[in-house]
């Protein structure tokens, strides 16, 4: 086993780690997506489409929390459950709206769709073990 591997591991996990920092890198993102839909479609069904909106933003908040967690050395992953489990229950949340409530809108469809892999993906790592 050679040491320098292990120090270059390191050192790669804290030049990724300082990206987090560059602030709420996710809903930076939701937002571009929004203005690239079509700004009829969303004025037509906004009392819908608010509510799912919402519960978007919120787990873009939860998902820049949790990397945030996750970048710092001093948390352990239990200390970090709490997180993972909040994000697992908004986005199971989300899931049932969408199903429900957009039929029509197929861009703000797959913006979700989009939110919801990558919430569920980040979960499926944190629970596998992924962190460690």
């Amino acid at each position: 086993m050679d040491i320098n591997e292990i120090s270059n591991v390191y050192h790669r996990k804290l030049a990724s780690s300082k990206k987090v920092n560059k602030g709420n890198e996710f809903t930076e993102i939701l937002e571009q997506r929004l203005a690239e839909t079509n700004p009829t479609s969303l004025q037509t069904s906004r009392g819908i489409n608010a509510d799912i909106l919402k519960q978007s933003d919120k787990i873009l908040s939860l998902l820049d929390d949790y990397a945030r967690e996750l970048a710092d050395p001093g948390k352990t992953l239990k200390d970090i459950e709490p997180l993972a489990i909040s994000i697992k229950e908004e986005v199971g949340i989300i899931e049932s709206e969408v199903s429900d409530k957009l039929h029509n809108d197929k861009d703000l469809e797959r913006l979700i769709k989009d939110l919801t892999v990558t919430a569920n993906v980040a979960m499926f790592k944190f629970h596998r073990g992924d962190y460690i």
